[in-house]
């Protein structure tokens, strides 16, 4: 074997299964800038003159939401990459989610067939297979593993059995506020999780949250690799709050879905504790809570509902905290735009945020209705530490760029390569 063919089986070669457009493509822009990247699967991918542009035309007359959410699907730093997709797949399994039980069945479905797909591919000659874990099926990473090639799996929240712990706790807390719906949505991944942990090479965890829950349900912590996902700060451009007027209320604002594993009920409650002239508070979110519960507090808080992606930052730009008390994440998304956006955080160590208190904010433990309210009303009575604790996140939130993270991940994935 010339040494030539040595370096080539040694050189990373990537295929990646990639769930939607999660993290804006973030993993497979990172690989194939480093030419890492042998094959991107998903399940729909626009491209012009491929059967998905088509597909999505016919769709818009029937469907336009859903046509509008599937053309959205693509990104021009990966116009050059190789990417398998199976579009009428993808719609099938969209209409056989109506047949389902619960949303879990239906992914548990969808993660069969997309493996069945990829194991017809023969993973396009790649040393290494890369995913979300609940995407991944075990049944896929155990054929992968057979054929030499490494397993790393990506756990893009806390594990099934924490989020039902924490689910248990604010149904406790907060009884009636929304339906159990954690037994059917849940429930099912705790077996899939734990067979496709067997079937894992490597575990990324994008937060130290995870990574201890995964360790609490038995994953061993040399197979876990901590990496935070990345943030481009470029496209958030903050006001200037020091030039705000200092006789207006302090907004204090949230943005994610409107429930119980959010953290909903604690913001609430925590608005109803401050003089509205004081402070105003504002949840941006799909509601999914009981309206006879939100009654109480409509004079407390105002609730936008759901709105476009891209209004996002145009009401973190009008808030002057971003308080995010939610009791399971893997790592808050809307955390790290708030950080990107300027403003001091108030949240918990389940959010998986990088967040560190008393720096970018305070981190303050899951249902201490005291320890936020004692937070906030700090941050609202100290416009200069508020001020400099939001210019701390936005550094923060700087570090974590794609070129931090594109150098974290290939340099990652080429230990375990060479390991």
């Amino acid at each position: 074997m010339t040494q030539s063919t040595i370096h080539e089986q040694k050189k990373l070669n990537v295929a990646m299964m990639q769930d939607g457009a999660r993290r804006a493509y973030a993993l497979p822009i990172a690989l194939h800038k480093a030419n890492a990247l042998s094959v991107m699967y998903t399940d729909w991918y626009d491209r012009p003159d491929k059967i998905e542009r088509y597909l999505a035309m016919g769709l818009k007359w029937v469907a336009p939401h859903m046509a509008s959410k599937l053309t959205a699907r693509k990104e021009p730093q990966l116009r050059n990459a190789r990417i398998c997709s199976w579009p009428i797949t993808t719609l099938q399994n969209r209409l056989a989610n109506r047949r389902y039980d619960s949303e879990a069945d239906y992914y548990l479905y969808v993660a069969e067939r997309d493996a069945k797909k990829i194991m017809h591919h023969q993973y396009h000659h790649a040393n290494m297979l890369l995913g979300c874990i609940r995407n991944l099926h075990p049944k896929l990473l155990a054929d992968a593993r057979s054929q030499g090639i490494i397993t790393v799996g990506d756990q893009i929240i806390a594990p099934a059995t924490e989020e039902i712990l924490q689910a248990k706790r604010q149904v406790q807390r907060w009884p009636d506020w929304q339906p159990d719906v954690i037994e059917k949505n849940v429930r099912a991944f705790v077996d899939f999780e734990e067979q496709s942990w067997a079937n894992l090479d490597h575990i990324l965890s994008m937060s130290e949250y995870v990574k201890q829950t995964l360790i609490q349900s038995g994953v061993n912590e040399s197979r876990i690799t901590l990496l935070p996902y990345p943030m481009d700060t470029s496209l958030y451009n903050p006001s200037d709050r020091s030039t705000r007027p200092k006789n207006r209320p302090v907004r204090v604002g949230f943005v994610g879905a409107v429930n119980l594993r959010k953290g909903a009920p604690e913001f609430l409650e925590t608005a109803k504790r401050f003089d509205k002239r004081q402070a105003q508070f504002v949840m941006v979110g799909a509601n999914h809570l009981n309206p006879d519960k939100l009654a109480p507090y409509q004079d407390h808080v105002q609730l936008v509902g759901k709105v476009p992606m891209q209004q996002i930052t145009q009401w973190l730009d009008q808030f002057d905290i971003f308080f995010f008390p939610t009791t399971c994440e893997g790592s808050a998304g809307s955390v790290l735009e708030a950080m990107a956006m300027g403003l001091p955080i108030v949240t918990t160590p389940n959010a998986g945020s990088q967040v560190r208190d008393g720096i970018e904010g305070r981190i303050v433990s899951c249902a201490d209705l005291d320890g936020y309210h004692e937070a906030i009303a700090q941050l609202i009575e100290e416009p200069d530490k508020r001020l400099a604790m939001g210019n701390a996140a936005r550094e923060r939130a700087m570090q974590f760029d794609m070129t931090w993270y594109q150098k974290a991940l290939v340099s990652t994935l080429e230990n375990f390569l060479h390991q």
